[in-house]
């Protein structure tokens, strides 16, 4: 699987951006709402149509 770099958000970055928690997301992930993708061990959110979707929802 070929992912384009632009598309990755750390968690923690992500929680700021969006204003939540970092558990907050993990449990979005949890949740099946949002994409996470590890790469050597860090933790990225995939900015993918659910990310777009949980935005959408959100405002």
């Amino acid at each position: 699987m070929t992912v384009n770099i632009d598309k990755l958000m750390t968690v923690s970055n992500y929680a700021n951006l969006k204003e939540l928690s970092r558990q907050h997301v993990y449990r979005l992930v949890q949740n099946n709402e949002l994409t996470l993708i590890e790469i050597d061990g860090i933790k990225f959110i995939l900015l993918d149509e659910k990310a777009v979707d949980f935005a959408k929802k959100r405002n």
